[in-house]
């Protein structure tokens, strides 16, 4: 792996490499630059996986230079250095998928423990390219998923940095501006009318829908296909020969697809519409703007038309400036130690957020970005090493929730952690505190947890909490874990195409023959076996 170091003081990168452990973690320096021009001649010319840079430099600073550079090179991850007085910046920096963000002076341990995990990020990344690449698998997938070898193609391309255009029809290539939509289907409601084994047959079904409809559009050309690795989303091309496409048109076009979906299959689904483009080559531009639209689920819910046309530099000034006044209380309660004010306060913003018309999604990163930073600032003030989340990438842990009331909990944790570390003369009973672990490896059951883990979190003796919890919840907990895990794939495995070796990462097994192993021992049957 190799690493570019941007930053106009000389001494501050040579403090940086020699901060980093090179061979242990099989990386290389790539090159060094003093400022944002000289740092975009040695991205094309050395191609580094990972890029360290400052925020302030002359000329062009960096999140100009991560502006310019992600469009060219968006597998590369970004590191933001930034001191406390730089926060703004940061904030900015989300809109262009920074990978993390360390604070000044940099710390020796979290830089290197920050760096293993975006090589582990790259390598699992390179792997699955590779794995995709095969035509044995390539085939096994199209067998399990009931899909089209035009749908990988066509998932390919909105994928890949340097896409093919074989596989467009010609009255699409013709055209003379462009969208892309995104639809995902929520196949687990109390309405819906397919069984658990037919969500290919209710995804074509949606398929066949969409196409039907846009057919009936005057002027309108379309490609309609299925994700090829995501079971859950239908991508949509678009494209008008004469004149520009008329956003509105499509908006109400697809709220009306929606709806009759809704009342006839019984299925909720959402869509996300991506601007505007004049060129087919901003397709997946357009794609990738489709799919940030629908994170506005997050505020308002499945069933709607989401779509995002803004600026990302509007989109920063709106934020809300009721929330920027409420930093200083906010701060002020984690100085005094008003944790459950903290909580209560932070869960009224987010509510604000979610009843305020026009919100948008980026308003919910901003927001929960800023608490996340003010608890770090906070433990690091109080030289406070909060195990585990405190090198986390704070927008990563929104992708996969369901609510902005789930943030609530996630905040709730961490101030329960924060708390932990600064009392530990704590008096939560040994009980009190399996429960917590109970609920904790409900949620990251595939973290490595185990029971110096728990000692080192809840400042308890690892033995005598794995006495007490094998008293209290029956069995031991290595096994309680794995009985988490082992139902977790059961779930998957019926409920998903993805492939074992997937399923086996995604419960917390980096090996696929000891999760068979571990998952015939308790079920008495092998995953195939089960999925079958």
């Amino acid at each position: 792996m190799k690493v570019l170091i941007v930053d106009d003081e000389p001494l501050l990168r040579e403090g940086l490499i020699r901060k980093i452990a090179w061979e242990p973690l099989g990386l290389q320096l790539a090159g060094e630059a003093g400022d944002g021009f000289e740092a975009m001649f040695q991205l094309a010319n050395c191609q580094p996986d990972i890029v360290l840079t400052d925020v302030r430099m002359p000329g062009m600073d960096g999140l100009q230079f991560i502006n310019s550079a992600r469009v060219n090179f968006p597998r590369t991850k970004f590191v933001i250095i930034s001191g406390f007085d730089e926060f703004e910046y940061v904030r900015e920096a989300l809109l262009y998928n920074v990978r993390d963000y360390l604070l000044k002076p940099i710390d020796k341990e979290k830089l290197n423990t920050l760096l293993e995990g975006i090589c582990e990020e790259l390598r699992k990344e390179q792997q699955e390219a590779a794995d995709r690449s095969k035509l044995s698998e390539l085939n096994d997938m199209i067998r399990q998923s009931n899909l089209q070898p035009l749908d990988f193609q066509l998932t390919h391309l909105i994928s890949e940095q340097e896409p093919r255009w074989d596989g467009i029809p010609m009255s699409l290539m013709q055209c003379t501006s462009f969208a892309g939509a995104s639809v995902k289907i929520v196949y687990r409601n109390e309405s819906s009318r397919f069984q658990e084994n037919e969500e290919p047959l209710a995804r074509f079904a949606i398929q066949n829908i969409i196409e039907n409809t846009l057919a009936a559009e005057a002027g309108v050309q379309f490609l309609v296909f299925k994700h090829a690795y995501h079971s859950e989303e239908i991508v949509v091309f678009l494209g008008s020969q004469s004149g520009e496409l008329g956003l509105q048109g499509l908006i109400e076009t697809f709220n009306q697809t929606v709806e009759w979906i809704k009342q006839h299959l019984g299925l909720v689904i959402s869509i996300g519409l991506g601007g505007i483009k004049q060129e087919m080559t901003q397709l997946r531009l357009s794609c990738m703007e489709a799919r940030k639209a629908l994170q506005n689920r997050l505020l308002f819910g499945n069933g709607n038309v989401y779509t995002d046309v803004e600026s990302p530099t509007s989109a920063a000034s709106a934020y809300p400036r009721v929330f920027v006044q409420a930093e200083r209380g906010l701060s002020a309660m984690l100085e005094d130690g008003r944790h459950q004010e903290f909580l209560d306060y932070a869960g009224q913003l987010f509510r604000t957020l979610a009843e305020t018309s026009g919100a948008r999604y980026e308003q919910v990163e901003y927001l929960y970005t800023d608490i996340i930073h003010m608890l770090r600032k906070y433990a690091a003030k109080t030289a406070t090493d909060l195990p585990n989340w405190n090198l986390g990438t704070p927008i990563a842990s929104l992708d996969n929730l369901r609510s902005w009331k789930d943030i609530i909990a996630i905040i709730e944790q961490q101030l329960q952690r924060l708390s932990g570390m600064l009392n530990r003369g704590t008096d939560q009973s040994c009980d009190e505190i399996i429960e917590s672990v109970k609920q904790y490896i409900e949620v990251h059951y595939a973290e490595e947890l185990s029971l110096q883990w728990v000692g080192e979190s809840y400042f308890i003796h690892p033995n005598y909490f794995s006495k007490r919890f094998k008293t209290v919840v029956g069995i031991s907990f290595n096994d309680y874990l794995t009985k988490v895990r082992i139902e977790r794939s059961k779930e998957l495995l019926r409920t998903t195409t993805l492939k074992i070796a997937r399923i086996s990462q995604l419960v917390g097994y980096e090996d696929q023959n000891y999760f068979c192993n571990v998952f015939k021992k308790i079920t008495g049957t092998s995953p195939s076996a089960f999925r079958s």
